[in-house]
């Protein structure tokens, strides 16, 4: 005898065939989505993020200041006009008029101290543009990986998925014959529920980092990509001493510092020369209705006053915040370095022991454990627990791996290199 739910599936796929055309309707053409390698998106990232690009244009802004402490101080010129009224016999009155002309003569001293301040910041400002895509790249590294992670865990999710089904179907069958209990099949049907859950989840979280990669890149990423990359079997290697010596010699953060503090001790030395005398050259020449005078002059700004201890004290204070920041920066990166270190170190550590034998000794257990249930030496509550410690232990892997190349990504951040291990 048929079973109702399977005779209504029948008719209903009878009642469809019937319905339907003779010959299908060409199937729409797939639209092809383009594959993009770690290489491709660190290229596109350096050619369309926004953050960066707004990094290098402070950083023209930055070399325009230099031009702008360069230039020489404009001369002014002084056009007067007026009348001369007679107020005594013989005196001849009329219009009078008064050309003056001025010149600023900067103090040399001043001027150059200005113009290594400006080059000391455009400096600055160039290499945070390095600063910015050193970080760039770092997170370009890390979203690819996680991206890859992910895409991992969702394949082995949809795995898990398949395989639960098979048990649940093979299991259902037992219980119809009376060769399982009602328990096995709602333990199995509850294991399928998980594993769907867990499906759903990964989908999730694929599409999550895919759009954290895609922030990262640009917009130049389309929303459809596909990533070509080794996550799973190639072991990201580093060099200790190489990546150390990386660290204190090429780092771009603490090269901003060490730059900023040239501008710091620069301004310094640009407040202290304008506490000379600015010196300014006037001539004039004086035309009247009857006479016509020429003066010439110097016009001295005396530093009585105001000899600008306030400005001087403020630049020297900046300067030393200057020199404490560059070598708390020096101090960070080296302990930042040794914590990346010990992290990659772990991780490494840890893929080798999965790999080395903790994965296939769980995926032994559970042929082994599949193989007792089949034969009816063992249940199905020691054949579900031994695929839950395969998943966990194949999950930590997946996540190992990750955090491998993420430790490896934080390292050639703080090294500002991409140095290769054998």
């Amino acid at each position: 005898m048929v079973a109702p739910g399977r005779a209504l599936a029948v008719a209903v796929a009878l009642l469809w065939a019937a319905g339907a055309p003779a010959q299908p309707a060409a199937a729409a053409p797939a639209v092809a989505v383009p594959t993009h390698s770690l290489e491709d998106l660190l290229a596109l990232a350096r050619r369309d993020n926004l953050a960066l690009a707004a990094a290098r244009a402070q950083a023209l802004a930055a070399r325009a200041g230099v031009t702008t402490a360069r230039a020489h101080p404009n001369p002014e010129f002084e056009v007067l006009g007026g009348s001369l009224r007679a107020r005594v016999p013989g005196v001849t009155g009329g219009g009078t008029t008064s050309l003056v002309f001025s010149q600023r003569i900067e103090n040399p001293r001043l001027r150059e101290s200005r113009r290594e301040a400006a080059t000391a910041g455009a400096q600055s400002a160039e290499i945070g543009v390095w600063v910015v895509e050193n970080d760039l790249m770092a997170l370009v590294k890390t979203r690819f990986f996680e991206t890859l992670r992910r895409e991992e865990e969702l394949d082995a999710a949809r795995e898990d998925l398949a395989l639960t089904e098979q048990i649940r179907d093979r299991i259902r069958v037992r219980t119809r014959t009376g060769e399982a209990a009602r328990f096995d099949l709602i333990r199995a049907e509850n294991e399928v529920a998980i594993a769907a859950k867990q499906v759903e989840m990964g989908i999730a979280r694929v599409a999550e980092s895919r759009a954290l990669l895609r922030q990262a890149v640009g917009s130049s990423l389309p929303e459809r990509f596909a990533l070509s990359g080794d996550f799973y079997r190639k072991t990201p290697q580093a060099d200790y001493g190489a990546l150390r010596d990386a660290v204190l010699a090429a780092n771009p953060e603490l090269k901003r510092a060490l730059a900023d503090l040239a501008r710091a001790q620069k301004q310094v030395e640009v407040e202290t020369a304008q506490v000379l005398p600015a010196v300014t050259v006037r001539i004039a020449q004086d035309n009247e209705p009857e006479v016509r005078g020429t003066r010439a002059g110097v016009a001295l700004a005396v530093p009585l006053w105001d000899r600008r201890r306030g400005p001087i004290d403020e630049a020297r204070a900046l300067a030393i915040r200057s020199r404490t920041e560059s070598d708390l920066r020096r101090h960070l990166l080296a302990q930042a370095f040794e914590a990346g270190w010990q992290q990659y170190q772990a991780s490494l550590k840890a893929v080798q022991a999965l790999e080395g034998g903790i994965l296939q000794q769980a995926r032994t257990v559970v042929d082994i454990a599949e193989a007792a249930y089949r034969f009816g030496e063992r249940g199905i509550l020691e054949y579900l627990d031994a695929r839950r410690q395969f998943r966990v232990v194949r999950a930590d892997l997946i996540a190992t791996r990750f955090e491998l190349h993420a430790a490896k990504a934080e390292l050639e951040r703080l090294a500002a290199s991409d140095i290769k291990g054998e």
